[in-house]
């Protein structure tokens, strides 16, 4: 028998522990789902990549078929699957890609994106605001279950307090890496499939040299910023704007360059640097801030 269609070489099958999947029942519930993408995702990558593809076609044509596996019926489960479900083209399987192949009960990977369909981080940090309620910089346990409560509540579904736990432990099995049993909003980030932007006033190097500019490259500088923190186009930063302005304002002094995801022990020292920035450059205390207003922050700091 050639070397290239020999049948693969005996080890044990991960999801043989499934007896759903061997049936043909690929929906399994949250718990399954979790143990299941742990395994996969080996490296904690947040994605199932190269060797983990391998092995989880392999094991997918092992517990679905009796028939021979051979490396070349492996390769076109996975050019198949991969060509219908790999929405990013990226050669890898995100979570709720894999929530696709592998159906949820509920589906409660997909719902927690689609619900709240947020876009970008400063509607994340409204959330997350709503969610950690004692500002603590991670959403408990209990915070979490409150969470997933009001989501399911906003498609009309109710769970058991059972059913609710079964997925609070499926999502800190998933994201709380370090197993505190609690998630940090780097952590909510990827549960809602939202990409962490990089800081901008870190990006953008000549903000070091505000001072030393000439009056027009200060404006023009300026406006640029106020442009990408203003995200409702209003003219002022408000609300979530300027809890990332100050954020990204606060780590650029520090020179940390970091994401813009607050980590646990920087959040309270981060609204204690807002309250001190708006006592003394929201001029109107109207609670907003005007270009001419971030024009001031920009030339103290």
């Amino acid at each position: 028998m050639a070397a290239g269609t020999r049948r693969l070489s005996y080890y044990d099958n991960f999801l043989k522990k499934y007896p759903g999947v061997a049936k043909g029942n690929l929906k399994i519930d949250a718990a399954k789902f979790a143990e299941i993408w742990q395994h996969y995702d080996s490296n904690n990558s947040g994605y199932i990549d190269d060797e983990g593809l391998d092995k989880f076609f392999r094991d997918l044509l092992m517990t679905t078929t009796a028939a021979s596996i051979t490396p070349e019926l492996v390769e076109d489960l996975k050019e198949c699957f991969m060509e219908s479900y790999d929405d990013a083209k990226d050669g890898r399987i995100a979570i709720t890609e894999l929530a696709n192949i592998l159906p949820t009960d509920e589906n409660f990977i997909l719902l927690f994106r689609l619900t709240e369909n947020l876009t970008s981080s400063v509607e994340l940090m409204t959330l997350w605001k709503k969610y950690d309620r004692n500002r603590s910089g991670y959403i408990t346990k209990g915070e979490l279950g409150a969470f997933i409560a009001d989501l399911l509540a906003q498609h009309g579904k109710r769970v058991s307090g059972e059913k609710l736990e079964e997925y609070v432990q499926g999502m800190l099995k998933i994201f709380d890496k370090n197993n505190d049993g609690h998630l940090s909003l780097t952590e909510m980030a990827k549960l809602l499939s939202i990409k962490p932007e990089e800081n901008f006033l870190i990006t953008s190097s000549k903000l070091a040299k505000f001072q030393d500019m000439g009056e027009r490259e200060r404006l023009k500088l300026m406006h640029q910023i106020f442009d990408h923190y203003d995200k409702g186009q209003t003219g002022f930063l408000e609300g979530p704007e300027i809890d990332l302005f100050v954020k990204d304002l606060h780590d650029f002094e520090g020179a940390s360059g970091e994401d813009t995801f607050c980590q646990a022990d920087s959040m309270r020292k981060v609204d204690i640097f807002k309250e001190d920035l708006m006592r003394h450059c929201d001029v109107d205390k109207d609670g907003k801030l005007s270009k001419s207003e971030v024009r001031l922050i920009l030339g103290f700091h």
